[in-house]
């Protein structure tokens, strides 16, 4: 059964790095494959079947009525979760009611209102929205929406054009949120209390997010693994305290008793938590662990958390896409090998020192778990984040014990002693002062490790794994016994000494690279030269939250391992170009900015050269301040056998100001000026260019159409290759001497299946 296991649960992981999932006719070949292979040869039979079972949950997920790319839809759902809410708009998932019978899986939306009405969680509503794809923007080192809206079972979005509420909210878990937030809105640390019990991060606001990011300590408040875990432990401690102290028994019955007790408060709290997805597969593996730790049948820690990780992946093997469910798993991976590993020597225990060693015993295993669960959880996080915080492992270390000793166990006592309270007759939520008094010393830690400097270490890709293959090769060195094997593990380290050696002595590249970024309907382009760059436009940036320089340029900036930008060019005001202009000046305050903006400006856009790194950049106009998409900062960059050319938004008339100027435009790639709009790309424009390659920066399905169909004919029939962001996702142009290489990230960079072009309702077999 192990072996079957095994191979089930190794093809569902790699499955999220195939490019595509087989198609459904091949499904039954698989499946019956692996039936004849069960016996003799259980792993293969594991993995075919696997194939099979992933294949059928994505079909079935992944489609659903109408089948058309876009348009509005009146639904049924229930409101699962309030994302997000400022004065204007609230944006919430909803679970679709089934409408069809034939429907075997649940299916959410994420849809926004504008001005909408007051609404609870657990309320039916029925809503006309306007339907969009979870297609979202794509880049290296970026949050991938896209694969966690799959991870959450949403396979779409909409906009709310009307609705109306069906029935109330019967829900407990809404009434008590409802009755609290009131009081949890007047605490300091109100928010964060809300998110440890009930699971309703919505009063976070984007200061205590970035508070969380920086010290790497966002998985406290989440409810994953972690909590669960302690939760658990304080209730089996307690229970089995109270059965040994009350009814003594020889047998196990006690010890049954408490893990069904402990079983019963982790299910109650993670039904306060909402039951969300995360929250659903961590006390799977909880629940499972702890019935495998209680029957009679001996199994090792690996074959427990093996068939914890088998029956999850088979209950949704979508889990595996999210990073809850790697740190869910890892808290429990952690806690479960140091408690066996310790248990070993706990019969060794002297009789006439029992008492003292047992105290000691228990001490050293608490810090043992909690070190690891710090450091292991710390560069997880880095993993996924694309960073972490050196103070993060000490932060983590002084607030992992607290939070499993005081904060936790205060708040699960303060709810239920509110909550008998309120049936009574009485208002006591004067109690979570209590548990805001507990979270004071993190809310000054935050305070205080923000100031300090450098308290946000970005880690690029390659650094990640070169410190995933140091912390292997020395693991391996000191578990190893022979010296012959503890030489072949020193290998592990090289990438680690190569990686110092480049850092003491610089070299020199003759390659550069020229990276359009995905930033939905705006533009900004990265060129790459011996580990430094320079940044032409920023992308978007909406109220006080939202930026892409903040979202999109800084992570893959800090994925590239690039930590200076020496300039940054704004072509023009818009928000759609300059927009993300603060953020970006904020993160590198000495970059020089190439613009006519005045507020940003410290070089202006008249036509002039300089050199950069051995790239020859030409400000080829305007030649004249003016406003609009005419003025422009027309740039182009080039060596000895290339020639990239940003024309930013200029039109008609600047086209052909530029060709009456006799200016050489010849490049053999084109940033399509103004995003493939028929206000631009003359086709006398595009025989003085001559581009072999031309990208639009356009976002999918954006509502003015670009870029337009014929504005791509033209280029086409021309003889140009075309590329579009929105459909790619970031498109990177590496040049090499006389050579020239194209990768986009969803065919290149990351071509897996789930980050794939997904259109509204479209996907039949997501092949």
């Amino acid at each position: 059964m192990n072996r079957f296991m095994f191979g089930f649960s190794a093809i569902i992981l790699c499955a999220m790095l195939w490019p595509s999932l087989p198609p459904l006719l091949l499904l039954p070949a698989f499946a019956l494959s692996g039936i004849i292979l069960l016996r003799r040869l259980p792993i293969i039979a594991g993995a075919l079947l696997a194939v099979v079972w992933i294949s059928i949950y994505a079909q079935q997920l992944l489609t659903w009525e109408p089948l058309n790319t876009e348009q509005d839809l009146v639904v049924r759902g229930e409101i699962i979760s309030l994302v997000s809410q400022n004065s204007d708009w609230l944006s919430m998932d909803i679970r679709l009611l089934r409408s069809n019978s034939s429907e075997l899986l649940s299916k959410n939306l994420r849809i926004t209102w504008k001005k909408a009405p007051k609404v609870q969680l657990g309320e039916i509503w029925e809503f006309e929205i306007k339907a969009k794809p979870i297609t979202s923007v794509l880049n290296q080192g970026g949050y991938n929406q896209q694969r966690a809206l799959l991870s959450r079972h949403i396979v779409g979005k909409g906009s709310v054009k009307d609705g109306r509420r069906l029935s109330i909210s019967h829900s407990v878990r809404a009434k008590i949120i409802t009755e609290l937030m009131p009081h949890l809105k007047l605490l300091d640390s109100g928010d964060l209390i809300l998110a440890l019990l009930l699971g309703d991060k919505s009063l976070i606001d984007s200061q205590r997010w970035h508070s969380l990011r920086l010290t790497g300590s966002g998985h406290l408040v989440a409810i994953s693994g972690l909590h669960l875990s302690v939760v658990a432990a304080w209730v089996f401690m307690g229970t089995f305290s109270l059965l040994s102290y009350c009814s003594p028994q020889l047998g196990r019955r006690n010890l049954l008793l408490s893990a069904m007790v402990s079983g019963l408060i982790c299910s109650m709290y993670a039904y306060l938590a909402g039951f969300a997805l995360p929250t659903q597969r961590a006390l799977v593996m909880l629940l499972l662990l702890l019935l495998l730790s209680t029957i009679k049948r001996f199994s090792s820690p690996w074959e427990r958390l093996l068939t914890a990780m088998f029956l999850l992946l088979l209950f949704d093997p979508f889990s595996c896409l999210s990073a809850g469910f790697w740190l869910s798993f890892l808290a429990l991976s952690i806690i479960l090998l140091t408690i066996s590993r310790r248990q070993t020597s706990a019969s060794n225990i002297d009789l006439e020192h029992s008492s003292w060693q047992g105290f000691k015993q228990k001490l050293t295993l608490f810090w043992s778990i909690q070190w690891r669960l710090s450091l292991g959880l710390g560069l997880l996080q880095a993993l996924f984040f694309g960073g972490m915080s050196p103070y993060g492992l000490v932060f983590n270390f002084l607030f992992v014990p607290w939070f499993s000793l005081v904060v936790i166990p205060l708040s699960i006592l303060s709810l239920v002693m509110w909550s008998i309270a309120l049936v009574v007759g009485f208002e006591l939520s004067v109690i979570f002062t209590i548990v805001d008094l507990s979270l004071a010393p993190l809310l000054y830690a935050f305070t205080v490790f923000k100031q300090l400097p450098a308290a946000w270490f970005p880690v690029s890709d390659k650094m990640i794994l070169v410190l995933a293959m140091n912390f292997l090769g020395l693991w391996l060195i000191t578990h190893s016994v022979q010296v012959k094997w503890k030489l072949v593990s020193a290998i592990f380290l090289v990438p680690a000494l190569l990686t110092l050696w480049s850092r003491l002595v610089p070299m020199t590249h003759d390659q550069w690279r020229v990276h359009l970024l995905d930033v939905g309907q705006g533009l900004s382009v990265v060129i790459e030269k011996a580990g430094r760059a320079w940044v032409y436009d920023t992308g978007a940036a909406y109220g006080d939250n939202f930026s892409y320089a903040e979202r999109v340029i800084l992570p893959f900036l800090n994925f590239r391992g690039i930590s200076d930008v020496d300039y940054l060019v704004l072509s023009h005001g818009d928000n759609d170009h300059a927009g993300g202009a603060g953020k970006l000046i904020e993160a590198f305050p000495s970059v020089k900015v190439v613009s006519d903006l005045a507020e940003f400006s410290d070089i202006n856009c008249r036509p002039k050269e300089f050199n950069w790194y051995g790239l020859d950049i030409e400000i080829l106009a305007p030649k004249q301040a003016i406003g609009g998409n005419d003025g422009s900062c027309v740039v182009r960059v080039s060596d000895a056998h290339h020639q990239v050319l940003l024309p930013g938004d200029i039109e008609k008339k600047a086209e052909s100001a530029l060709i009456s100027e006799a200016v050489s435009l010849r490049s053999e790639v084109l940033i399509a000026p103004h995003h493939g709009s028929r206000t631009s790309s003359t086709d006398l424009f595009i025989e003085n260019v001559a581009p072999e390659l031309v990208l639009f920066p356009s976002g999918f399905n954006n509502r003015y159409g670009f870029p337009k169909i014929d504005v791509v004919e033209r280029y086409q029939l021309k003889g140009s290759d075309v590329l579009t962001s929105g459909r790619e996702g970031q498109i990177s142009v590496l040049f090499i001497h006389k050579q020239r290489q194209i990768k986009s990230y969803r065919t290149d960079l990351a071509p897996f299946w789930y980050n794939g072009l997904f259109r509204f309702g479209e996907l039949a077999d997501p092949e």
